[in-house]
């Protein structure tokens, strides 16, 4: 017959066996779950990494423009949208139609760095014609970017710097 203390360790060390599968599942599910966060969070990972998104408010005539990362803009009818469209004619005047006219050939909207791109150019132009809109998420001011015969014309709503990408863009370039 087995000793009371030894009894008493056998039966806890039988206890432990059956609770280390149930403590790997809760860990294994823990950790599934915290990757899944991980991924539907980082749809848009520049706009929830941003420390200023959770702080600042974020202008609501805009918030439409996130949910269309990955979109085409003629998909979307970005440039006849209701809320851009009076704030691109005011922008950009009478170019405003030369901007809708050349936009032909397209790349998808990207939200990157809490700014809104695309780029569009007229087909068969190897891009002069061509032009960018950018939209910088946080302040919401629209910046376009035209390219015509050679000669870039950079377009924004307030006086702040030109994003990075856009200057880029401008210094491209073209066949």
């Amino acid at each position: 017959m087995l000793k009371p203390e030894l009894r008493l360790k056998i039966k806890s060390m039988q206890n432990l066996n059956l609770k280390l599968p149930t403590i790997a599942i809760i860990i294994a599910i823990i950790l599934n779950s915290c990757n899944q966060h991980n991924k539907s969070t980082n749809q848009v990972p520049a706009l929830k990494e941003n420390k200023e998104y959770d702080t600042l408010f974020y202008p609501p005539e805009l918030n439409y423009l996130i949910s269309l990362n990955g979109k085409y803009p003629y998909d979307v009818k970005l440039l006849d949208n209701p809320k851009l469209k009076p704030r691109l004619e005011k922008l950009m005047g009478n170019q405003y139609e030369f901007l809708k006219n050349i936009w032909q050939v397209e790349t998808p909207i990207e939200i990157t760095d809490t700014f809104f791109y695309t780029w569009g150019m007229q087909a068969h132009s190897g891009g002069d014609p061509g032009a960018v809109l950018m939209v910088n998420l946080l302040r919401n001011v629209l910046y376009v970017g035209v390219r015509k015969d050679k000669h870039v014309k950079i377009y924004s709503e307030d006086s702040s710097d030109v994003p990075k990408r856009l200057k880029d863009w401008s210094n491209e370039t073209t066949n």
